[in-house]
């Protein structure tokens, strides 16, 4: 897959709005912009009208509905359908349920009124989506008569909005925060209605503090005593002003620095933005690197989102146990020379190879061949081995090994059956692992986000499987996984219910391979972190798809999948995937640069 938007965009990582080796092309590609400004693409204007004269409870209550997609002014429309010692009580804040409002109509009679549906999420005051399954909305309107006219007296808590309102008129933004080690920027989501997001609300967000259960790994910048004193202004270039209080001038430069990354990441998303300058007590803000008039951009921070810079990531297979090169027009495959490749055999072969999120060394003649880790075939040895070589080293051992995936850091990561046990190896070969406490499910299949703190999991539980999002810490030399969070899909518009396999396409973004029905068939899905919406990538073929790996890089983001029947398929276009291989038993991603040795070996692998 390559989504292919702008350097600044794809840099980003962030939410989407309601985001040689190889010589696989790059041509046709997606242009998906990962910030505040693609949700314009679909979002709906409601303009709703107060209730007229007369109005029938059916109308009225329609009106009021419709009235709550619209944040203008307070709710003011949304509060003329209300009776008048309840329009100025009523907090349209405290919350938001999503419903699905397909077939599930309100039921009036000649006094009252009622809605019950599925309750498909909530979103909470802070913005943060919280998708439900088996709930049901059952809600009395209270219907009274005012001065001859209907009107509502028992509004619900917070807004009631249908799921169909929410994924065209409301906005997913990205709000960024530091690392412990403050070395990386990462993105919690938040939502709000398209008309009130706003670089503003952003920031609100941001001061607000790393929310649940992020406060475990992430911190801000902000430090305590500097606040953001106002709202900011945009000049005519795009130049935003962000006013922080007085005490921001003592800073240092190093932590003015990090403040600045921070803030500049979470406003790169609106399209009105280019540059961000800072004032502290109204003067400006002197920041390290920054330009004449001490305004910043996202590309000057670029070294804290941590994707590799590649114009053609490497696909790489396994064909009959043998590890090789899919070449760039596909169906072509260069089998590996060595153990692995070559030489592989039925005793010496494997069924995983990891994807790999780092540049690999370059293969000449001169230098040695890349180093590849893969799960041996019986799926109880995560192996390292160096391509050309004969020799295979064993790093780790367990029980049905899960696909490793080897990190920016250059540990190896993996999961056992045993307990079950998070494996990981760290660049120096040392061994850290870790029980995980998964409540009686096993992990059948995992995907690390490019900045290493979330973890996607497939869930397994007895004849379900179903997507988890947890956390990564590293703590006294240990690695270790927790706030596992069910994610699920099952309200979503396709009903997603069994999931199959799962890789991140940016730091918000997954695609998941999942269908609704154990005889369906399982195709990719593009969905947010937080599982607030799900999109189709296309109807592949009449096969089931068994697995999906994918990379992102500043580049854009290259995901493939592999069929059942070994069909290997590539992302090119929204709803494009073309065939590049056949016979394919594991598929792996990596950003290792290639030269074509003269000892690799070319098969036609269809």
């Amino acid at each position: 897959m390559t989504l292919r938007p702008s350097r600044r965009a794809v840099l980003s990582a962030a939410a989407v709005l309601l985001t040689g080796c190889s010589e696989v092309p790059s041509q046709g590609p997606v242009k998906r912009a990962d910030g505040p400004r693609a949700a314009a693409r679909e979002s709906i204007d409601v303009a709703p009208h107060p209730p007229a004269d007369g109005a029938s409870i059916d109308l009225v209550v329609g009106g009021f509905l419709q009235a709550m997609a619209s944040v203008r002014d307070d709710y003011r429309v949304a509060r003329s359908y209300l009776t008048s010692d309840i329009a100025d009580r009523w907090d349209p804040h405290a919350k938001v349920t999503i419903y699905d409002a397909t077939n599930h109509k309100p039921a009036s009679t000649v006094a009252t009124a009622a809605l019950q549906a599925p309750v498909v999420g909530q979103i909470d005051s802070r913005g943060h989506y919280h998708p439900t399954s088996s709930q049901t909305l059952n809600h009395d309107f209270g219907m009274a008569q005012e001065s001859g006219q209907w009107r509502i007296s028992r509004p619900p808590e917070g807004v009631l909005i249908s799921q169909y309102t929410f994924q065209r008129s409301w906005s997913t933004i990205p709000i960024y925060f530091l690392t412990e080690a403050a070395d990386r920027l990462v993105p919690d989501v938040i939502h709000l209605p398209s008309a009130a997001a706003d670089p503003d609300a952003a920031l609100r967000a941001m001061t607000a503090g790393v929310p649940e259960p992020l406060d475990a790994v992430l911190r801000t910048a902000l430090p305590d005593g500097v606040t953001v004193t106002g709202t900011t202004s945009v000049d005519a270039v795009g130049v935003v002003t962000v006013p922080l209080s007085a005490s921001a001038a003592q800073l240092s430069p190093s932590q003015r620095r990090l403040l600045a990354s921070q803030v500049t990441w979470t406003l790169n998303g609106f399209a009105a933005i280019s540059r961000i300058r800072f004032t502290a007590g109204g003067s400006l803000l002197s920041l390290p690197e920054a330009a004449e008039d001490q305004s910043v951009s996202a590309d000057l921070y670029a070294e804290f989102i941590p994707f590799p810079a590649t114009h053609s990531p490497t696909v790489v297979a396994v064909i009959k146990g043998q590890m090789g090169r899919v070449a760039a027009s596909g169906h072509n495959f260069r089998i590996m020379p060595g153990a692995l490749g070559r030489g592989a055999t039925t005793n010496n072969s494997v069924a995983e190879v990891a994807s790999t999120q780092f540049t690999m060394p370059m293969i000449s003649p001169r230098s040695p061949g890349a180093i590849w880790h893969a799960v041996s075939a019986d799926r109880r040895s995560l192996l390292t081995w160096q391509e050309g070589s004969e020799d295979i080293q064993v790093l780790a051992t367990g029980v049905n090994l899960r696909r490793p995936q080897v990190l920016r850091d250059h540990s190896i990561m993996t999961f056992s059956d045993t307990d079950p046990t998070l494996i990981v190896v760290g660049s120096d070969g040392a061994r850290m692992s870790t029980v995980v406490d998964l409540g009686g499910c096993r992990v059948t299949s995992f995907s690390v986000a490019p900045d290493a703190v979330r973890v996607a999991l497939v869930l397994e539980r007895g004849k379900t499987r179903a997507l988890g999002i947890g956390l990564l810490s590293r703590q006294e030399g240990a690695v270790h996984l927790s706030h596992i969070t069910d994610i699920p899909l099952s309200s979503s518009d396709v009903n997603l219910s069994i999931i199959t396999d799962v890789a991140w396409l940016s730091q918000t973004r997954l695609c998941v391979l999942g269908r609704a029905i154990d005889a369906g068939v399982t195709t990719p899905y593009e969905i947010v972190v937080d599982g607030s919406g799900a999109t189709s990538m296309g109807q592949l073929t009449a096969t089931s798809m068994a697995a999906v790996v994918a990379l992102p890089t500043e580049m854009g983001t290259e995901a493939v999948v592999l069929c059942e029947d070994g069909t290997l398929l590539l992302h090119e276009e929204s709803f494009r995937w073309r065939q590049i291989l056949q016979g394919v038993n594991a598929v792996a991603v990596t950003t290792c640069p290639f030269r074509r040795s003269r000892q690799s070996h070319e098969t036609n692998g269809s």
